[in-house]
């Protein structure tokens, strides 16, 4: 069985080794140096009465609309489709109702109370009876 004093060495001796293996991270981890400045542009040309040369518009044709409701798909792609579809209804709406819904919903139970921020109504007072 080890003494006290050989287990605070030990502790110290591992606690040296953590830090020494966290600043060699730290020290590596230096971002690299920044990328040199692209070079200067040419000095503009000696005659400035030069006009510069303008660029003819590019003649690309009619714009072709884009049709806003695709064709409907075929029966056996819509049978292969529909396991994912389902897939993924289940995994969104699952994922809701199951872990997103009963937060928030214990969340205003304790905003709100168990009334729900509704005053409760009073029953209507009973009828008087008549002593005849």
């Amino acid at each position: 069985m080890a003494t006290k004093r050989e287990m605070t060495m030990r502790r110290r001796s591992a606690l040296a080794a953590v830090g020494l293996l966290l600043a060699a991270q730290l020290a590596a981890a230096t971002p690299p140096p920044a990328p040199p400045y692209p070079p200067t542009p040419p000095p503009p040309s000696s005659d400035p009465s030069a006009p510069v040369p303008i660029q003819p518009p590019v003649y690309r044709g009619p714009v072709r609309a884009v049709d806003p409701a695709p064709p409907p798909l075929s029966p056996a792609m819509q049978a292969i489709y529909a396991p994912f579809y389902l897939a993924g209804l289940i995994f969104r709406y699952g994922f809701y109702y199951l872990l997103v819904a009963p937060f928030e919903v214990f969340g205003r139970t304790v905003t709100y109370g168990v009334q729900g921020g509704v005053p409760k109504e009073q029953p209507p007072p009973p009828p008087q009876e008549e002593n005849k």
